[in-house]
């Protein structure tokens, strides 16, 4: 293990805000260890959120009825906890620091809920969706033990912009790295593992997953270290007001908005691909080209997101990105008939999504300095919290629909009909669609930058 791990958080106030350590400068080695609990937070998580529907609607056998209010309620649930853990980030202090503790406290839980969530026992159909709403809401609550200290320690890694930047691309290009693994390995695993017994491959899958998140948590835990960070908050601080001064920043604000379109817009997608590709273009088999070469797209937004916003600024930036991806993205129902032209289409229209992931994370970094200058109180802990509830908020709505529309529909597994094509046309082209104008218009009122030289909080794009 690495000598960082014995150190605490380096404790500082507002006067304290040093030239040595605001132009600390990172080693390659931490930044990409600290993108690497990004792979880690999404290897299994997209296993879970490209697959379970499917896992739960054609291998549990469990009622689809049910599957939409099981997604909404167990994730609402869960993003509920993540302001909880974000306020008992900012409490924690231990010689690791706020949030790095967390990472190797839940790393291995985490793994085994993983493998737990896909193996679903037999029986009636009650006790399997009780089995299924239990084990998906402890995985959730592990998660967000996990997730929200590792957002949290963005800003405690360094203040200057470009640092951040970077991080944030790392952090972007490691979550489509993870989509990568998991989108194009999960499938070809079940079928090759478990043969017919989609169950067993299932399961073993999963296991897989499970450890490589845990492994890359504890990575990510031995090789950072928080050099931002005021000390832990006392019982004396009220939660209220730290709710307040979290409201009145608006940089929070917009960070919230965007993170939950942003999420809401992810979920639909997915879910809704994996069955549009089996049952509308009648290939399954893309399912694991498609969605491994939408991960490149957004991993190549990220490659690029740091050179193109310290030139066209967050707002601006977006604006133009997210207006080009939804014009390529309206020729789609145009090139069902097509599939190499679809496949690039789909693919080209994704690579905005890296550039989004990485404005919100420095959003969210933003946020925090914003909260520092204004109000004295740093809060990475809470305002990561908000964030991640954002993200998984909108997760969960958008998956709710996917499968709320194929109830709808009269989605029966491998009975496809052309009401539930029709449905999930709707959901997939219109979804995306108006979901993209909503960012737009969010995107549209954000104006703030940080600068280190300056000691105003925020100026104009």
């Amino acid at each position: 293990m690495s000598g960082g791990m014995a150190m605490a958080a380096l404790p500082i106030s507002h006067s304290e805000d040093t030239a040595a350590v605001s132009a600390a400068r990172l080693s390659m080695r931490e930044k990409l260890s600290y993108g690497a609990g990004e792979v880690a937070s999404n290897l299994a998580w997209n296993m879970v959120t490209g697959f379970l529907l499917l896992y739960y609607t054609d291998v549990a056998l469990l009622p689809v009825a049910a599957l939409g209010t099981l997604m909404l309620v167990t994730r609402v649930a869960d993003a509920v906890v993540d302001p909880l853990v974000g306020l008992l980030v900012d409490r924690t202090q231990s010689r690791f620091g706020k949030a790095r503790p967390y990472l190797l406290w839940g790393a291995v839980p985490f793994g085994l809920l993983t493998v737990a969530t896909f193996a679903v026992p037999g029986g009636g159909v009650g006790f399997r969706l009780t089995y299924a709403y239990v084990t998906f809401t402890l995985l959730g609550f592990v998660y967000a033990l996990l997730y929200v200290p590792y957002g949290a320690m963005l800003p405690m890694l360094s203040r200057d912009p470009g640092e951040k930047t970077q991080l944030g691309s790392f952090r972007a290009m490691g979550s489509s790295l993870a989509s990568i693994i998991a989108y194009g390995a999960v499938m070809p695993l079940v079928g090759m593992i478990g043969g017919q017994d989609r169950q067993f491959g299932f399961l073993v899958t999963a296991a897989i997953m499970g450890a490589g998140s845990a492994a890359l948590y504890l990575l990510t835990f031995a090789n950072t270290r928080e050099r931002l960070s005021r000390p832990a908050l006392g019982e004396g601080r009220k939660v209220g007001v730290s709710l307040r001064q979290m409201v009145a920043n608006p940089i929070w604000r917009i960070t919230i908005a965007a993170a939950i379109l942003i999420f809401v817009k992810i979920g639909v997608m997915v879910s809704s691909f994996v069955y549009l590709a089996k049952d509308v273009l009648g290939k399954p088999a893309v399912i694991s080209i498609a969605l491994p070469l939408m991960s490149v797209a957004i991993m190549s937004g990220g490659f690029i997101s740091r050179a193109y916003l310290l030139r066209f600024g967050k707002r601006r930036g977006n604006l133009c990105a997210i207006g080009l991806s939804l014009a390529l993205f309206l020729t789609l129902p145009f090139a069902e008939g097509n599939l190499p032209l679809f496949t690039a289409i789909f693919v080209l229209s994704n690579i905005v999504g890296g550039i989004q992931a990485t404005t919100t994370f420095v959003m969210a970094a933003d946020a925090v300095e914003y909260q520092d200058r204004h109000f004295g109180d740093r809060a990475e802990g809470l305002l990561a919290s908000t964030v991640s509830f954002g993200t998984k908020l909108g997760m969960a709505l958008g998956i709710a629909a996917t499968a709320y529309v194929l109830g709808w529909a009269g989605y029966a597994p491998g009975h496809a009909s052309a009401g539930t094509n029709g449905a999930l046309r709707w959901v997939f082209y219109g979804g995306q669609a108006a979901l993209m104008l909503a960012l737009m218009i969010v995107m549209s009122f954000y104006r703030y930058d940080s600068t280190v030289a300056s000691a105003a909080s925020v100026e104009k794009d």
